[in-house]
Protein backbone atom coordinates (compact mmCIF):
# COMPACT_ATOMS: atom_id res chain seq x y z
CA UNK A 1 0.00 0.00 0.00
CA UNK A 2 2.71 2.66 0.37
CA UNK A 3 3.36 3.49 -3.26
CA UNK A 4 -0.10 5.33 -3.51
CA UNK A 5 0.38 6.92 -0.03
CA UNK A 6 4.26 8.07 -1.31
CA UNK A 7 2.99 9.50 -4.49
CA UNK A 8 -0.30 11.47 -2.00
CA UNK A 9 2.26 12.13 0.07
CA UNK A 10 4.17 14.00 -2.27
CA UNK A 11 1.10 16.09 -3.77
CA UNK A 12 0.33 16.69 -0.54
CA UNK A 13 3.44 17.86 1.03
CA UNK A 14 3.17 21.39 -0.49
CA UNK A 15 0.07 22.16 2.02
CA UNK A 16 2.12 20.37 4.74
CA UNK A 17 4.71 23.70 4.01
CA UNK A 18 1.91 26.08 3.88
CA UNK A 19 0.14 25.16 6.64
CA UNK A 20 3.52 25.30 8.69
CA UNK A 21 5.34 28.31 7.44
CA UNK A 22 4.38 31.51 8.77
CA UNK A 23 4.11 34.26 5.60
CA UNK A 24 6.70 36.73 6.49
CA UNK A 25 10.47 36.58 8.24
CA UNK A 26 9.57 35.86 11.44
CA UNK A 27 11.04 31.97 12.94
CA UNK A 28 8.58 29.62 11.60
CA UNK A 29 7.31 27.56 14.54
CA UNK A 30 5.70 24.30 14.89
CA UNK A 31 3.74 22.60 18.01
CA UNK A 32 3.65 18.90 18.14
CA UNK A 33 1.82 16.90 20.72
CA UNK A 34 3.34 13.16 21.75
CA UNK A 35 0.75 10.85 22.65
CA UNK A 36 2.46 7.93 24.51
CA UNK A 37 -0.46 5.27 23.95
CA UNK A 38 -2.23 3.51 27.03
CA UNK A 39 -1.21 4.05 30.61
CA UNK A 40 -2.73 3.38 34.14
CA UNK A 41 -4.50 0.39 34.00
CA UNK A 42 -4.04 -0.43 30.19
CA UNK A 43 -0.70 -1.69 29.97
CA UNK A 44 -1.29 -2.24 26.21
CA UNK A 45 0.75 -5.11 24.49
CA UNK A 46 2.68 -6.82 27.34
CA UNK A 47 5.97 -9.83 26.65
CA UNK A 48 7.12 -11.06 30.07
CA UNK A 49 8.08 -7.78 32.43
CA UNK A 50 8.07 -5.11 29.21
CA UNK A 51 4.70 -3.26 28.73
CA UNK A 52 4.19 -1.03 25.95
CA UNK A 53 2.98 1.74 27.99
CA UNK A 54 5.94 2.35 29.94
CA UNK A 55 8.14 2.30 26.72
CA UNK A 56 6.38 4.44 24.78
CA UNK A 57 6.01 6.93 27.39
CA UNK A 58 9.90 6.42 27.87
CA UNK A 59 10.37 7.27 23.84
CA UNK A 60 7.93 10.04 24.39
CA UNK A 61 9.73 11.83 27.42
CA UNK A 62 13.15 11.51 25.48
CA UNK A 63 11.67 13.35 22.36
CA UNK A 64 10.59 16.25 24.65
CA UNK A 65 13.84 16.09 26.71
CA UNK A 66 16.50 16.15 23.79
CA UNK A 67 14.39 18.97 21.60
CA UNK A 68 16.52 22.01 22.05
CA UNK A 69 14.77 24.07 19.09
CA UNK A 70 12.94 26.88 20.59
CA UNK A 71 10.96 27.32 17.44
CA UNK A 72 9.23 23.82 18.22
CA UNK A 73 7.20 23.21 21.08
CA UNK A 74 6.49 19.69 22.37
CA UNK A 75 3.40 18.81 24.61
CA UNK A 76 3.46 15.83 26.48
CA UNK A 77 -0.45 14.10 26.32
CA UNK A 78 0.26 12.16 29.31
CA UNK A 79 3.56 12.31 31.56
CA UNK A 80 2.85 10.21 34.22
CA UNK A 81 1.69 6.07 34.01
CA UNK A 82 -1.88 7.35 33.68
CA UNK A 83 -4.82 6.02 32.21
CA UNK A 84 -7.01 8.51 30.08
CA UNK A 85 -9.93 7.62 27.92
CA UNK A 86 -9.78 7.98 23.78
CA UNK A 87 -12.42 10.87 24.07
CA UNK A 88 -9.86 12.62 27.09
CA UNK A 89 -7.35 12.55 24.58
CA UNK A 90 -9.13 13.52 21.86
CA UNK A 91 -10.61 16.54 24.19
CA UNK A 92 -7.34 17.39 24.83
CA UNK A 93 -5.56 17.04 21.39
CA UNK A 94 -8.29 19.48 19.93
CA UNK A 95 -7.90 22.14 23.22
CA UNK A 96 -4.22 22.33 21.87
CA UNK A 97 -4.70 22.80 18.51
CA UNK A 98 -0.61 21.50 17.35
CA UNK A 99 0.33 21.48 14.38
CA UNK A 100 0.77 17.62 14.07
CA UNK A 101 0.01 14.37 16.68
CA UNK A 102 2.45 11.68 16.80
CA UNK A 103 0.74 8.62 18.96
CA UNK A 104 3.37 6.50 19.64
CA UNK A 105 2.09 2.43 20.09
CA UNK A 106 3.55 -0.81 19.61
CA UNK A 107 2.11 -4.14 17.69
CA UNK A 108 2.46 -7.79 18.82
CA UNK A 109 1.17 -10.52 17.53
CA UNK A 110 1.93 -13.99 18.90
CA UNK A 111 3.23 -16.54 17.50
CA UNK A 112 4.06 -14.69 13.95
CA UNK A 113 7.52 -13.11 12.69
CA UNK A 114 5.93 -10.26 12.33
CA UNK A 115 8.58 -6.93 12.61
CA UNK A 116 8.57 -3.88 11.37
CA UNK A 117 7.47 -0.17 11.65
CA UNK A 118 3.82 0.80 10.53
CA UNK A 119 2.27 4.20 9.97
CA UNK A 120 -1.34 4.64 10.18
CA UNK A 121 -3.90 7.41 9.42
CA UNK A 122 -7.96 7.76 8.36
CA UNK A 123 -9.16 8.59 5.10
CA UNK A 124 -12.34 10.09 6.89
CA UNK A 125 -10.42 12.44 8.86
CA UNK A 126 -10.59 16.16 8.74
CA UNK A 127 -6.81 16.83 8.20
CA UNK A 128 -6.37 13.53 6.26
CA UNK A 129 -4.10 14.86 3.33
CA UNK A 130 -1.86 16.89 5.76
CA UNK A 131 -1.51 13.54 8.02
CA UNK A 132 -0.69 11.47 4.95
CA UNK A 133 2.35 13.65 3.98
CA UNK A 134 3.68 13.60 7.86
CA UNK A 135 3.50 9.91 7.91
CA UNK A 136 5.16 9.60 4.27
CA UNK A 137 8.03 12.14 5.14
CA UNK A 138 8.13 9.60 8.79
CA UNK A 139 8.21 6.61 6.87
CA UNK A 140 10.95 7.63 4.47
CA UNK A 141 13.34 8.93 7.41
CA UNK A 142 12.97 5.61 8.74
CA UNK A 143 14.20 4.06 5.89
CA UNK A 144 16.99 6.24 5.09
CA UNK A 145 17.64 5.31 9.50
CA UNK A 146 17.96 1.34 7.95
CA UNK A 147 14.53 0.52 10.19
CA UNK A 148 11.97 -1.73 8.29
CA UNK A 149 9.12 -0.32 7.55
CA UNK A 150 6.27 -2.11 6.88
CA UNK A 151 4.14 1.24 4.96
CA UNK A 152 1.37 3.60 5.41
CA UNK A 153 -2.19 1.82 6.48
CA UNK A 154 -5.53 3.42 6.85
CA UNK A 155 -7.37 2.88 10.24
CA UNK A 156 -10.82 4.12 11.70
CA UNK A 157 -9.26 4.80 14.75
CA UNK A 158 -10.69 6.70 17.19
CA UNK A 159 -8.20 9.09 17.70
CA UNK A 160 -7.58 9.54 13.88
CA UNK A 161 -11.23 10.27 13.14
CA UNK A 162 -12.10 12.56 15.66
CA UNK A 163 -9.33 15.06 16.46
CA UNK A 164 -9.36 18.64 14.07
CA UNK A 165 -5.61 17.93 13.67
CA UNK A 166 -3.11 16.38 11.23
CA UNK A 167 -3.20 13.01 13.31
CA UNK A 168 -0.22 9.84 12.40
CA UNK A 169 -0.31 6.59 15.17
CA UNK A 170 2.80 5.28 14.84
CA UNK A 171 3.41 1.24 15.58
CA UNK A 172 7.07 1.26 16.22
CA UNK A 173 7.38 -1.88 15.72
CA UNK A 174 6.82 -5.74 17.26
CA UNK A 175 7.53 -6.56 20.67
CA UNK A 176 6.91 -10.08 19.84
CA UNK A 177 10.08 -9.71 17.47
CA UNK A 178 13.68 -10.54 19.56
CA UNK A 179 14.77 -7.71 16.65
CA UNK A 180 12.23 -4.89 16.99
CA UNK A 181 12.24 -5.60 20.92
CA UNK A 182 15.90 -5.40 21.29
CA UNK A 183 15.53 -1.53 19.38
CA UNK A 184 12.48 -0.43 21.22
CA UNK A 185 13.97 -1.48 24.99
CA UNK A 186 18.07 -0.21 24.18
CA UNK A 187 19.16 2.81 24.68
CA UNK A 188 20.70 3.53 21.53
CA UNK A 189 17.78 2.05 19.52
CA UNK A 190 15.13 4.39 21.46
CA UNK A 191 17.84 7.08 20.86
CA UNK A 192 17.75 6.86 16.93
CA UNK A 193 14.11 6.84 17.21
CA UNK A 194 14.03 10.27 19.10
CA UNK A 195 16.60 11.73 16.92
CA UNK A 196 14.98 10.04 14.06
CA UNK A 197 11.55 11.84 14.88
CA UNK A 198 13.62 15.52 15.66
CA UNK A 199 14.79 15.59 12.66
CA UNK A 200 11.47 15.13 11.14
CA UNK A 201 9.65 17.61 12.93
CA UNK A 202 12.62 20.33 12.07
CA UNK A 203 11.70 19.51 8.71
CA UNK A 204 7.76 20.05 8.59
CA UNK A 205 8.52 23.62 10.00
Amino acid sequence: MKNPFKFFGLCAAALCFAFASPGNNEPKKVTVVIDAGHGGKDFGATHGSLAEKAIVSEIAAKIKAQNKDTEVTIHLLREADDFMELSERVSRINELNPDLVLSLHLNYVKGKPNAGMEFFVCEDAKEHAKASAYAQMLSDKFEEAKFEVDGIKNAPFYILKRSEVPVVVFEMGYLSSETDRAYLTGKDGQDVIVTTILEFIKEIK
